[in-house]
């Protein structure tokens, strides 16, 4: 939920030479890979604050959401991280970020029903839109016989944002973290990928926007991993291919 290229090995090329197909299926990462926020949670923070009569500067703002992340990074990071298991620690983790956040803003007593309404702000289907090229290039896929599915760290109520989105339409398996009990980028998400997708692994590659959870995730059980940059982040050299539009997949597979 969140939120220059390299030169690539020459294995990644020969096959557009010689229509051979290196992969059966293609996996996909949801948030920051197929689907963008319209808007992202600090500006849902700051309209939630707005409806209570508060208007925190822009700095303020910055401020609060820095040691927010803070949080995040030290929970994913944390040994034996669990949250990301089940849908109920996502939330309970979520509510206690977006507290910090309103305490840190001036929010008296912040409650989990602030919270709440930030996440489901954020969750709504109406705020997520797809990347551009994303359906188009998923059709082209799809018609060429890939089989497709996403692969996600989230919440179970992934699924009505990917229904909304017509997503689903493409995909022969969705895995959420929150609903199956194992989390990026452990082998048993992974493996579970491999399972559904009907493939040898050597046969799947993964796109996401994370090297940690999606490459080194995807790699664990043997898949390929593609490293997806829509914000043009300015990644080091890197041992895997990096993409900052979908559609390059058209060229690259």
């Amino acid at each position: 939920m969140r939120h220059g290229l390299p030169n690539p090995d020459d294995r990644w090329y020969p096959y557009g030479m010689t229509h051979a197909r290196r992969y059966d299926a293609i996996s996909f990462d949801a948030g920051y890979t197929l689907i963008d926020s319209r808007k992202d949670a600090p500006v849902i923070v700051a309209e939630l604050l707005t409806e209570l009569g508060l208007a925190p500067d822009d700095a303020s703002l910055q401020a609060a959401y820095r040691r927010a992340e803070r949080l995040f990074l030290e929970d994913y990071f944390r040994p034996l991280n669990d949250t990301w298991e089940a849908d109920e620690r996502i939330l309970r983790f979520y509510r206690r970020y977006y507290r910090q956040i309103l305490g840190d803003l001036g929010v008296e007593h912040p409650d989990d029903r602030y919270a709440q309404l930030i996440i489901e702000r954020y969750l709504d289907p109406a705020n997520w839109r797809t990347f551009p090229n994303v359906l188009e290039t998923l059709a082209t896929l799809h018609q060429r016989g890939y089989r497709m599915g996403i692969a996600s760290d989230w919440g179970s109520n992934l699924t009505r944002i990917l229904r909304a989105l017509n997503l689903t339409r493409y995909m022969d398996w969705v895995v959420i973290s929150g609903a199956i009990g194992a989390a990026k980028p452990s082998p048993q998400f992974y493996a579970l990928v491999v399972k559904r997708a009907n493939a040898p692994a050597s046969r799947i590659v993964h796109i996401g926007d994370s090297y940690y959870a999606d490459v080194r995730g995807a790699r664990t059980v043997g898949m390929d991993a593609i490293l997806i940059d829509w914000r043009r982040r300015g990644w080091p050299r890197l041992d895997v291919p990096v993409i900052h539009d979908l559609a390059e997949l058209i060229t690259l597979l």
